[in-house]
């Protein structure tokens, strides 16, 4: 497949998610390597999709008020703010649902998606079932991902896997691939 036919999805690489209200060490140390793999990438569209809720939004009965769409907390993390090339705002777990993101990449004709982000378990997974019934390819790169849980997220993982089909990459076949393929 050619590169031009493929995209990079980060998922929730934002403040409450990294350093903030939901933030662990293990997402920081996720996010630095992130920055370090993308450094290396070039010719590949990279889009951002960020949790940004609305006031008395009904996910904060579960998770608490978290993310508010204009807010610090909602924002990419700097160190990754400079390589969007498109940002899709999202109120639910799974980035396609009731967003632009499905629009997007028909526009620029992506079949093929590099996913990775926060939270493996939640955001990563409900997106890998969006972009099954929308019929993508897909590859997670699982060590560009985490979870609040080390469990949790290997179990993610597994699921994805025998539940859509999806590859399971890590970040040095993640490099491999998009690179050779420009």
């Amino acid at each position: 497949m050619h590169s031009r036919n493929s995209c990079i999805l980060i998922v929730d690489m934002i403040n409450d998610f990294v350093t903030g209200k939901f933030g662990s060490q293990k997402s920081i140390e996720t996010v630095e390597k992130a920055d370090k793999i993308l450094q290396k990438i070039s010719n590949v569209p990279i889009i951002f999709a960020k949790d940004s809720h609305i006031k008395n939004d009904p996910e904060f009965n579960v998770w608490g008020e978290h993310a508010l769409d204009g807010t610090k907390s909602s924002e990419i993390v700097s160190i990754l703010s400079e390589y969007p090339d498109f940002v899709i705002k999202k109120r639910h777990y799974d980035a396609f649902y009731d967003t632009d993101l499905d629009s997007l990449l028909r526009a620029l004709e992506i079949k093929k998606i590099y996913l990775f982000g926060i939270s493996t378990d939640i955001c990563i997974i409900h997106t890998c079932a969006g972009a099954f019934y929308r019929y993508y390819d897909v590859s997670v790169v699982s060590d560009l991902c985490s979870s609040i849980n080390e469990r949790n997220h290997k179990s993610a993982l597994n699921n994805i896997k025998i539940n859509y089909g999806y590859h399971i990459i890590n970040s040095e076949k993640f490099i491999k691939e998009v690179n050779e393929n420009e």
